[in-house]
Formats: structure tokens, C-alpha cells, sequence
């Protein structure tokens, strides 16, 4: 059987969504009968940490502590001699829907530069033009290409008389000085993927140009179109560190993608990917069947909770969970519930949002007891530590504008991690957990201006909330993919504009043309919202129904079975 290597900076921690991909593929059926050994490789996050393998890790090997293994010391020791850097290897356990699987790990301390690395540096810009001078300032370049080399000579140790093909996979950009080291060795029991979770350049320009993904996508249609590529457009992009590193991938063996505006973004980076065939990975969502009655207990315990904070009880409650970051366009939900505001007047019903963000460090529970004994956080805010801050504050000033001005709808922002007592206050009932978030929502905001996928804004579907998102989001090709999509899958249109314009006519779309489309779609949104929220029993029994059977659709094995295991049959190496 093949083996597969996961390089990711979320080998042990998980700082954004790729860890929750490598749990989904790894813990699912289909991926234990058909690969054989796994690795996740790495750099060590916190070289002083004494778990550097997290909690429940297992070290087999770290010198460096004074833990040894027969089995695979002499090999791993070699490795450190000879890059002159230290290597930690054990075991750790991943765990998704109930599945537990266990997964080798090997972590290279990046501090100090491995020997060896200027010839490597040397060899990148013979062979791809890859100027590292330009960016070696940037941590998140220099230390991926510090991996390369230890990196994959600590594969070849552990795994000397593992069976192949063995493929390499680079987790977005941070992956590809491994993969970049072995297409230099010229090592074909390797093959190589280039596992593209976003396209960064891409993420860039959308989140900077006041036109937002008005402008990017109507720009890439009209530049695709005519056969057009990105710094055709927009003009050199590769003192970007991650341009740099990614416009030379499509040199891997294979390229995957986690959707389809993916896959089209990576098409407009350049005429080499553009004639490559690149294989579409979506992203798979967990789905739970759950009764009417659990689905109402959750939704009670959210109301109970915004009727202590807000003093009445909601008919209904939306949810946003997210980062705090500009891709993903909190500003549209607020668009859309002013939309919709007037309409639920109109129905005699009421609602709360309850926006879970921050961009912060967790607040520890005495301070969150604080806050909301002085000023009744999370309800209201307070400039500065350890309440408001950064774009926390920005979005406060848009949520106060907003519930001065709404009548049915009201807006809880609660700027913290976690959904417990402990992390949002005595207003939160000691039995409510993050379950309750997802299970009692009625709908899931998420009207991104750049999204690769979105697992977040699909999960409540199968809990029979109304996913709302932006037709920029990737997962709106796998939902269609599995037929026409249900009655709790709504899709903004931001991007589609009538007539459409040139490429050169897109680059003109600025602030004014944004806010236009952003209206006009936030009031088609509020009214399909105002007609799809459910009001009686089987209204909500016929939400919980297609949504589970959606989510089902686009379950992780989906995902492995009929997307990843025949795009690695169709570049495995012979042999």
C-alpha cells in the first residue's frame, strides 16, 4: 500500500483549517484500508515546550532530551549530524467523529539554518528562479525552506524499507521545501503534490482592492476568457513570499484543490498551471443525524442565553462563527439582517445573532467574569485590554450602529474562544457546550469575499440550520455536485453582475460598485431567508432532513474515496 507524508505547520497544533482536513482524511475508512503508513512532518512549533508532540503525544526519539530508540535512533541521529539540527519523532493521536487514529510524527527544530542550506537556496534559483534574497526577511519563508532538506532525509530514514510509492504532500506553501528538495534529488520513489488549500496570491488581492471579490472574480472570468493571467492583470506579484513559492508547484506531480475557485485561481496564475490537470479534494463536512427534541433543547439553551443578556426571548437565532479577519466579510451579515429586519416586524417574529470572533488571545475566566460584572459583557464592550481590540473594535461600532437602529433583530458579539460558562460568562447556563452553537442554530452566516472552502458555514446544515454564504465560497461546488441543493442552502450572489464586464472593465469596480452588489444582495438574501426560516414543527423536521442528507453527501469518505484516492492512483510512480 501507498504511504503518504503530510507536511503542515499543523502537524501538532492547529492554528487554522488544514489540521481539521489532515483529521478528516486520516480518521476516515477509506484512507486506514488503502494507505499504509502516515507521517506528519513538520517544524517544531515551540522548541522548549516539554510536550513537543502536544498532550497524550508520544516521543519515541528526541537526543536532544536524552530519549532514545533502537529502531530508529542510529538512522535519525545520522540525519542530525549531518544538517546539524535536532529531530523529534513519536506518535500522536488523531480523533474525528468518534474515529481515533494513531500517526507518526516527525518535527525538525528550524532555529538555526541547516547546513547546507545556501547550496540549497543556490539550486531553487537554478532550477525554478526562486530568488530566496528577496525574502529571507519573511520567518514564514525561511523557516519552511530550513525544513526541506532534514526534513526529507528524516523521511527517508524512518521509512528505508517501507514499501513504495510514497507520496509527499505540501500542505499549501509551507510544505513545498520539502517537496522542492525532493524534485531537485530527482528521487522517484517520491511523488510529489502540491495540496492547495488556497491560493495565496489570490486571498491577497481580493482582501486589499476596495472591489473586493466584486472586482477578483469578475477580473479572473473576464482574464480567463481571453486567455489572460494574473500578472497580466494585476502585474508582478512575486515579492510576495508565497507567490514566489507557489507559482513554481505546478512542476509536482500532482495538484490538488480544495474547490473549484480554487482550482480556476490556480488556472489564472499561469499558463504552466493552466495546461496542467489538476484534480479537484474537496473538503468533506461532519455529518449527525439529531431528533427534533435535541435540536430544540440546543436552540433553548442559545435563547435562554440571549434573554439573560437581552432581557426577552428570540423567536429565532443566526450564528456566525469565524476569525476576525477581513476575508470573511461580517459586515455582509449585518447588511443582510438590516435587510431582513423589517420583514420579521412584519411577521411578528424576533431574532438575536450571535457572532462568536475575536482576533485576540483567550480571555481567561476571571476576566471574563470581570467584564461582565462591571459592564455586562459580551452584551456591551469596552475599549482596550482585556476587552476590545484591533478589529474588534471596528466591528463593535458596526454592531452598535446596527442594534440603535433594528427592531426585531438584535446583535451579541462575543469577542472570545470557546462556548462555555467559563469563556462567555454567567449569562451561559453551566450545561451549554459548543455543540449547542452548531445544533441550535436556525441559521449560519458566512458571506465571505474570499473563502477556499468553508467548513464552518456548511457544519450546521446537518443540524438543519440555513447555511448562508457568498458564491465565492468553495464549498458551493460540492453541494451541487451531490444534486440540486436544499431548502437550507442559500447562496449570495455578490460577484455575478448584469452585463458582465471586460477584465479591464472589473479593474475600474471599487467601493461604490461593492456596496451596490453587497445591497442588492443582502435584500435577495433577507427575503429568501424571511421565506425559508422555519415556524412549525415539520417545517423544521423537513430542515433537519435535507440537511442531514446534504451533509452525508459531502462526508470525509466522499472525499477519499471519489476525489483523493484517484487523483494519487493517477500520479503514483510505477514501480
Amino acid at each position: 500500500m501507498p504511504s503518504v507524508v503530510h507536511i503542515t505547520h499543523e502537524a501538532i497544533h492547529a492554528s487554522g483549517g488544514i489540521s481539521s482536513v489532515l483529521r478528516g482524511l486520516i480518521t476516515s475508512r477509506s484512507y486506514g484500508q488503502r494507505i499504509g503508513r502516515t507521517l506528519l512532518l513538520g517544524p517544531i512549533a515551540d522548541p522548549d515546550v516539554a510536550e513537543p508532540l502536544g498532550s497524550g503525544g508520544s516521543v519515541v526519539y528526541d537526543q536532544g532530551r536524552g530519549i532514545w530508540s533502537g529502531a530508529v535512533g542510529p538512522a535519525l541521529s545520522t540525519v542530525e549530524l549531518r544538517w546539524g539540527v535536532r529531530l523529534v519523532y513519536g506518535w500522536r493521536v488523531m480523533d474525528a467523529a468518534g474515529e481515533r487514529v494513531g500517526v507518526e510524527v516527525l518535527l525538525v527544530d528550524v532555529r538555526q539554518p541547516p547546513h547546507g542550506l545556501g547550496d540549497f537556496k543556490y539550486h531553487l534559483h537554478r532550477r525554478f528562479g526562486l530568488e530566496s534574497r528577496r525574502h529571507e526577511w519573511s520567518w514564514e519563508y525561511e523557516q519552511y525552506l530550513r525544513l526541506g532538506g532534514p526534513g526529507l532525509d528524516g523521511v527517508r530514514a524512518l521509512w528505508a524499507e517501507e514499501q513504495y510509492p510514497c507520496f509527499l504532500m505540501a500542505h499549501e506553501f509551507m510544505g513545498l521545501g520539502v517537496v522542492y528538495q525532493a524534485l531537485l534529488d530527482g528521487d522517484r520513489r517520491f511523488a510529489t503534490v502540491f495540496y492547495a488549500h488556497e491560493v495565496a496570491t489570490a486571498r491577497l488581492i481580493a482582501e486589499s482592492h476596495p472591489g473586493h471579490d466584486v472586482m477578483f472574480y469578475n477580473a479572473l472570468r473576464g482574464a480567463r476568457a481571453e486567455g489572460v493571467y494574473l500578472e497580466e492583470v494585476f502585474g508582478p506579484q512575486d515579492g510576495y513570499h508565497k507567490h514566489a513559492l507557489v507559482q513554481h508547484a505546478w512542476q509536482c506531480d500532482g495538484v490538488f484543490a480544495v474547490g473549484d475557485w480554487v482550482l480556476e485561481e490556480l488556472r489564472f496564475l499561469g499558463a504552466r498551471f493552466a495546461g496542467r490537470q489538476l484534480d479537484l479534494v474537496y473538503n468533506g463536512v461532519p455529518a449527525s443525524p439529531l431528533d427534533l427534541g435535541q435540536k430544540e433543547q440546543a436552540r433553548g439553551r442559545l435563547q435562554d442565553f440571549a434573554r439573560a443578556l437581552l432581557g426577552w426571548t428570540p423567536d429565532l437565532v443566526f450564528t456566525h462563527v469565524a476569525r476576525l479577519v477581513a476575508s470573511k466579510g461580517l459586515w455582509r451579515d449585518l447588511m443582510v439582517l438590516e435587510a431582513l429586519d423589517p420583514l420579521l416586524v412584519a411577521q411578528g417574529r424576533s431574532g438575536v445573532f450571535l457572532v462568536l470572533a475575536t482576533e485576540g488571545a483567550r480571555r481567561d475566566p476571571g476576566s471574563v467574569a470581570r467584564m461582565a460584572g462591571e459592564y455586562g459583557w459580551p452584551l456591551i464592550h469596552r475599549e482596550g485590554y482585556p476587552d476590545l481590540n484591533g478589529r474588534e473594535t471596528d466591528f463593535d461600532l458596526l454592531v452598535r450602529r446596527f442594534n440603535a437602529r433594528s427592531r426585531a433583530v438584535k446583535v451579541v458579539f462575543i469577542n472570545q474562544f470557546g462556548w462555555d460558562r467559563a469563556s462567555c460568562g454567567p449569562a451561559m447556563a453551566e450545561q451549554m457546550g459548543f455543540a449547542d452553537l452548531r445544533r441550535g442554530s436556525d441559521a449560519e452566516f458566512g458571506l465571505s469575499i474570499y473563502e477556499p472552502f468553508g467548513i464552518a458555514q456548511v457544519e450546521p446544515l446537518s443540524f438543519g440550520a440555513i447555511s448562508v454564504v457568498s458564491d465565492v465560497c468553495g464549498c458551493v461546488g460540492f453541494v451541487r455536485a451531490g444534486g440540486p441543493p436544499p431548502a437550507g442552502f442559500l447562496e449570495g450572489n455578490y460577484t455575478r453582475l448584469d452585463p458582465a464586464p471586460s477584465w479591464r472593465g472589473a479593474l475600474g469596480l471599487g467601493v461604490a460598485e461593492r456596496d451596490a452588489a453587497e445591497r442588492r444582495t443582502a435584500a435577495e438574501l433577507a427575503a429568501a431567508l424571511a421565506r425559508r426560516l422555519p415556524r412549525r414543527d415539520a417545517e423544521r423536521e423537513k430542515l433537519l432532513t435535507e440537511g442531514y442528507r446534504t451533509a452525508s453527501r459531502m462526508s470525509w469518505e466522499r472525499v477519499v474515496q471519489e476525489y483523493l484516492l484517484p487523483a494519487l492512483q493517477r500520479i503514483a510512480p510505477p514501480g
